[in-house]
């Protein structure tokens, strides 16, 4: 009964104590910035009200001194403190109950003076932190049409979807004050059993799959996701409705949850671009493909299209059987117009995935190859050129590319040789490119790398510099880390090499394993620079995808080969 009664009397004597001591003290006002100053051995207190749950930032200058701040709660427990100074300083709490809350600033130095300044910077109550965050982009056609909805306007819905038919989908609005991106909104017309709808523009939706969930407005049948996008951007994308739920992949791999996914995807209804709808697939039109968006500032793709009086070369095909290898394949080979077998010898592109950047009869191809070069060839920005496009032996290409000695070894002494018997092309390396994209693209940098004697030109697009070569085994080459490339060129005398390396914006690691195709392509072009190589590098705004590699091959020829680029090559002596 005594202790209880003196916790009782110590309960009020404090209380009292701390209600008379805020009484008297200057209270601090969101906004308003009080000046003081400190004498020798004394402390400065103000007072801040505070609701329970209120998040409160308390911005100091101490004027090149060093200060303690602490902070007491209502009942005078001391709370939350921080050393701050010689430079501005902020001291941040949630409050736990409602009431007054005491300041007191003191000098680390208790003989140290001056002045200092002390302001309630910020306040953020509970109701305010736990509100949903408010969108990056908001679509105005979507708040309009919401509006007129809850006005009670009944053919809104059916106007709005009338002019989306005419107009097509996405749609993409500027975003005020905001010149670098847009807002997109990608649109969906739900059923009486749809759920959900996720967007799947990847890596973005494999990184945080929440936020490329579609919402729907009200009770109506329209389903949306507006997102802030590059203004440069050029993307392909699905839609998945009744999408499983999945994690982001930085917590793991969801294999069930993403085939689901991937079975539920379609290209955009609303959105007559398509894009890779293969004819001669035996799945229902309406699940081929994908969809395109290219935004306003996208940069052009002239070279693609065939022109009118542009002259064509011919691609003959063949069989090639490697010895080393043990295997078959086909080749295409394209000559530019008006080849001749007793011209000069004509420069060389050597080029991976024959398939991708050729196509088959009845199909077109991802990356109309010959077009393109016709093009450039027409309007002077490349030499006439002879282009050896080298397929895969079935279920080869994830052995082969990726830096693969032996693969390399056989294109150089059995392949190269091979085509050269029955075709005029160059045996100068400072004429001879060698290209791809993906495991391409790093197939062509290692062939540059071991084989710089055949090949003086490397054009990689997205290569996989990320990836190791599955040959390498030696565990102490720390073979297990990514830029294993990088590593190689480190190690090894400057070459007679040039280079185009480029790779996409979109072209991150959505597993957050700091293992990515743009990062591990800027490590190699800054470790070649500094090795003294020539590097044209291109960041461009896209993805891994060849909706983006059809226009930038062009680029890639052009800072090789354009004018007299080719010919520019030096022979260092060799190097550490």
């Amino acid at each position: 009964m005594y202790a209880q009664r003196a916790s009782l009397i110590a309960f009020f004597v404090v209380t009292v104590w701390s209600r008379a001591t805020l009484a008297g003290e200057p209270e601090l006002k969101l906004g308003e910035v009080r000046e003081s100053s400190l004498s020798p051995g004394q402390a400065q207190s103000f007072m801040v009200s505070l609701g329970d749950g209120d998040f409160a930032q308390i911005e100091v200058n101490p004027r090149g001194l060093a200060l303690v701040v602490k902070t007491y709660d209502p009942s005078g427990k001391p709370f939350r403190g921080a050393e701050l100074g010689p430079q501005e300083g902020k001291l941040n709490l949630v409050a736990e109950v409602s009431g007054a809350f005491r300041v007191e600033v003191a000098a680390v130095d208790t003989l140290a003076t001056g002045p200092f300044t002390i302001a309630l910077e910020k306040v953020v109550t509970l109701a305010a932190r736990l509100a949903p965050p408010k969108p990056v982009a908001v679509s105005p056609r979507i708040q309009a049409l919401e509006a007129s909805v809850q006005h009670g306007e009944r053919d809104s819905v059916n106007l709005f979807w009338e002019e989306v038919r005419k107009a097509g989908a996405p749609l993409i609005e500027p975003i005020a004050g905001d010149p670098d991106n847009m807002a997109v909104t990608f649109l969906w017309r739900g059923l009486p059993n749809t759920r959900n709808v996720l967007v799947l523009w990847l890596p973005y939706a494999g990184a945080a799959p929440d936020e490329y969930l579609m919402a729907r407005l009200g009770q109506t049948d329209a389903w949306y996701k507006t997102i802030k996008v590059d203004r440069k951007m050029r993307l392909s994308y699905t839609l998945a409705p009744n999408a499983a739920r999945l994690l982001p992949l930085s917590l793991g791999i969801d294999s069930d949850a993403l085939t689901m996914i991937a079975t539920s995807a379609r290209p955009d209804p609303l959105n007559p671009k398509r894009w890779r709808d293969d004819s001669r697939s035996v799945d229902a039109p309406e699940f081929r493909g994908s969809s395109v968006l290219e935004m306003p500032d996208a940069p052009p793709q002239p070279w693609i299209a065939r022109r009118p009086g542009v002259p064509a070369g011919r691609v003959e095909k063949h069989q090639f059987k490697s010895v080393a290898l043990k295997n078959e394949r086909e080749i295409a080979v394209y000559l530019p117009p008006q080849y001749s077998p007793h011209a000069e010898p004509y420069p060389l592109l050597v080029l991976f995935d024959e398939h991708a950047y050729l196509g088959e009869a009845g199909e077109s191809s991802l990356v109309p190859t010959p077009t393109i070069l016709d093009n450039l060839i027409s309007e002077a920005r490349i030499p006439p050129m002879v282009a050896l496009l080298v397929g895969n032996a079935p279920g080869a290409r994830d052995r082969e590319l990726p830096c693969n000695r032996q693969f390399t070894a056989a294109l150089v002494d059995e392949l190269l040789p091979w085509v050269h018997r029955l075709y005029n092309f160059t045996s100068d390396p400072r004429q001879t490119v060698v290209a791809g994209s993906s495991f391409g693209g790093l197939a062509a940098a290692c062939a540059g790398l071991w084989f710089p004697g055949t090949f003086g030109n490397v054009l990689s697009q997205s290569g996989s510099f990320h990836s190791k070569p599955p040959s390498v085994s030696d565990a102490t080459d720390s073979s297990s880390e990514p830029n294993w490339v990088a590593r190689q060129f480190i190690s090894s005398p400057r070459l007679a090499l040039r280079f185009y390396l480029e790779a996409g914006s979109a072209e991150f690691d959505a597993t957050a394993r700091e293992n990515s195709i743009l990062s591990s392509t800027r490590t190699l072009r800054d470790v070649l620079r500094a090795k003294g190589y020539e590097v044209h590098f291109q960041e461009f705004a896209g993805g891994h995808d060849y909706l983006c590699w059809r226009g930038t091959l062009a680029d890639g020829l052009i800072a090789l080969m354009g004018g007299a680029a080719a010919n520019s090559i030096p022979h260092p002596q060799p190097q550490p």
